[in-house]
């Protein structure tokens, strides 16, 4: 054994946070990297909530329950100076805090402790973690990796971290780790990456699987900093997907898998169809979720049928926006006329309406009430399930540049639902909520 790793997921610190589907994909690859090269693992999900130590919270409604997802346990914390005006309670949702620390104690002290941070504005979270390993475990080097330090590089140095990983290219964030335990860990090419299966066996028990087929996206949409995390587009092997998935059921009773792609259908023939295809012709009893929505350009009468018998079961398409002009504005990724033929190919391979839900993009700058309330109306006309997703300021993207100063420079205003009472939408929200009848914020 080279050394003990510790892989540590923390926990969120928000007005709100939910489990769909929700897990630290890049630590548990990053850790089964280590792993074959002879460190010891150890993983620390604050946000498991199978994990024996979390209490049960029930949350969501009982089929996102049936499928794994749910509430997670929350102590009510003291709200940002900054926040007080927002009339929420701040929370820190995941295991409970002293329970945490009552594992740590009985921990063996690890060499090396790998941190994420999954959203910028979740930091807090992080920055608690570092602590708590400094004061547990002085003599460990503490890494912090993740989409924010990936785009708050400067804000995430601050802390004292003894490496902050700047991107989230897979093949720099091991050479970045390799750096630190003083080991050769760079790769080739970004395939090599995926060689091995995530570390889902480090988990006691677990509801569900996620899946990456593909990095990046081919839309440069002005809300999303996807093409700033993976420049370029790149697709895995269908084959080498469907060993993972299998790995799951087989080895860890799995029976839900949620796709975590950006663009999960684009180029779909070569790599979504044929995998689908093979998961039809093996006919076991899995089920397929889409969280992230799905691009409504590239659903085609042949994918959409393939999807119905390869039994996905949570379909969420993003339109964003009805408004012609603002979805030329902000990227041009789905036309009216394209969001129409995809849901109706969707229906006529079997999805009911009410199966099929629809992200809109609430109170983005520039955005209107009128325009607001003509999205809603758009997607009830179809009787499908709209979705609100609240608008989150995000670093990079065009739209966030146009954010005040002291709002670009703290990454807790990210925060959604901070950014609805700061822009004055939160009345609005609320009403547009009810005439939808069931919307969530995404």
């Amino acid at each position: 054994m080279k050394g003990r790793v510790l892989l540590w997921n923390p926990w969120i610190y928000d007005f709100t946070a939910f489990d769909l589907w929700a897990k630290p994909l890049g630590l548990l690859y990053l850790g089964a990297h280590l792993k074959r090269r002879g460190w010891e693992i150890t993983l620390l999900d604050c946000l498991h909530r199978l994990d024996r130590e979390m209490p049960q919270k029930l949350g969501g409604s009982r089929r996102l329950r049936a499928y794994g997802c749910g509430g997670y346990w929350k102590e009510v914390v003291p709200k940002p100076s900054f926040f007080q005006g927002i009339p929420r309670h701040f929370g820190r949702y995941g295991i409970p805090f002293e329970r945490v620390v009552a594992r740590l104690r009985t921990m063996e002290a690890p060499d090396l402790i790998l941190i994420t941070c999954g959203m910028t504005y979740w930091y807090l979270g992080a920055v608690l973690a570092l602590e708590l390993a400094r004061s547990f475990f002085p003599r460990a080097r503490v890494c912090l990796g993740g989409v924010y330090p990936a785009l708050c590089p400067e804000h995430a140095r601050q802390w004292g971290f003894d490496l902050v990983v700047d991107t989230t290219d897979p093949l720099s964030v091991l050479a970045k780790v390799g750096t630190v335990v003083g080991e050769d860990l760079v790769l080739g090419e970004i395939g090599d990456f995926f060689t091995v299966f995530p570390l889902f066996t480090l988990y006691e028990r677990v509801a569900y699987g996620v899946v990456l087929t593909s990095l990046g996206c081919p839309f440069r949409c002005t809300y999303c900093a996807s093409r700033n995390l993976y420049p370029q587009w790149w697709r895995r092997p269908w084959q080498a997907v469907l060993e993972e998935i299998l790995f799951g059921f087989y080895i860890l009773g799995l029976r839900h898998f949620a796709f975590y792609d950006d663009a999960l259908l684009y180029e779909g023939e070569e790599g979504l169809v044929p995998l689908m295809q093979e998961i039809i012709r093996l006919n076991l009893p899995l089920s397929f979720h889409l969280p992230n929505g799905i691009h409504a350009r590239y659903v085609t009468k042949e994918i959409a049928q393939f999807m119905y018998r390869a039994r996905f079961s949570t379909i969420r398409l993003s339109l964003e926006t009805n408004s012609p002009l603002w979805q030329r504005k902000t990227g041009g990724k789905v036309s009216n006329q394209e969001f129409e033929k995809a849901v109706r190919y969707l229906e006529e391979a079997g999805f009911s309406p009410e199966s099929l839900e629809v992200y809109l993009l609430f109170g983005w700058p520039g955005s209107t009430e009128e325009e607001l309330w003509q999205a809603v109306e758009y997607v009830c006309s179809f009787h499908l399930v709209p979705r609100l997703a609240l608008y989150s300021p995000v670093p990079h993207t065009s739209l966030f540049r146009q954010l005040p100063e002291d709002m670009q420079k703290e990454p807790l205003w990210h925060n959604k639902i901070a950014y609805l009472y700061a822009s004055g939408n939160n009345v609005l929200y609320e009403a547009l909520q009810k005439r939808g009848g069931g919307m969530i914020c995404r």
